[in-house]
């Protein structure tokens, strides 16, 4: 199948962005935080929510980052991000990705693989992927990662919803 661009939208009247990002916020969500590193091999990462499974063969993810992220640039640099599946005690470590700060590592247990890429302690599976595409989305990037490495530990997922953490227990 080829790849199919729309060229003409029909004129839709204005969405509210407020309610477009509410009800955003009312699918129910993992949590994540996804490492990349730069050129010179210094960890960053996000927490992010916009992570799904799109193929099994070829193995893939897809996630969604931010055009103006600072994680984005070191992830095109290095092609390759490892998306770390937090457990539901894992919050402070959400929000510790979740914002700006020159070392978000600081203080937060992980190892670095033999690719480089900063496995968080705790998180309840991982995988590690090459970037194999990277496409438009609005204001975000999706970039689309063959999965070259998983593994499962087990525990219960860190879940967002309606602006908020929850555990599922």
């Amino acid at each position: 199948m080829s790849e199919t661009q729309f060229k003409a939208r029909p004129r839709l009247a204005p969405c509210d962005p407020a309610a477009f990002r509410s009800l955003a916020g009312h699918w129910a969500t993992g949590v994540a935080v996804v490492t990349t590193i730069d050129a010179e091999g210094r960890p960053f990462g996000l927490t992010m929510s916009a992570v799904t499974s799109l193929s099994l063969d070829p193995l893939q993810l897809i996630i969604c980052i931010d055009a103006r992220s600072t994680s984005l640039e070191p992830l095109m640099e290095s092609r390759r991000f490892c998306v770390n599946i937090l457990g539901q005690d894992q919050r402070d470590i959400a929000l510790r990705f979740a914002g700006r700060g020159p070392d978000k590592f600081a203080g937060i247990e992980h190892r670095i693989l033999e690719s480089g890429l900063a496995l968080i302690t705790g998180a309840i599976g991982f995988a590690e992927c090459l970037v194999s595409a990277v496409h438009p989305g609005g204001d975000h990037r999706i970039v689309v990662g063959d999965v070259i490495g998983v593994e499962v530990p087990s525990g219960e997922p860190l879940v967002h919803f309606g602006r908020q953490f929850w555990e599922l227990r």
